[in-house]
């Protein structure tokens, strides 16, 4: 459970600070955990659920972070104009 709290503040984090589509750099994280575990102990359907669960976390991570950055500029903007 922890784990997907990290990839939920990690999709966030980069969501929200990041540019363009640097905003998705994140989802390499589970993937990349996940090749690791596959190699080591063989690709299982409840591996690969926990690693779809963990990109849809991501996901709405990133979709939140985006969010509240477009939200914050559009704050910025009003304040200044």
């Amino acid at each position: 459970m922890l784990a997907f709290v990290i990839f939920f503040f990690a999709g966030f984090g980069f969501g929200y600070a990041a540019l363009g589509m640097w905003k998705f750099t994140p989802l390499l994280f589970p993937i990349v955990l996940a090749i690791g575990a596959f190699i080591r102990d063989g690709v299982d359907a409840a591996a690969l659920l926990k690693l779809l669960a963990a990109i849809v976390v991501m996901l709405i991570g990133i979709a939140l972070g985006a969010m509240l950055e477009q939200r914050t500029a559009r704050r910025e903007t009003a304040e200044a104009g």
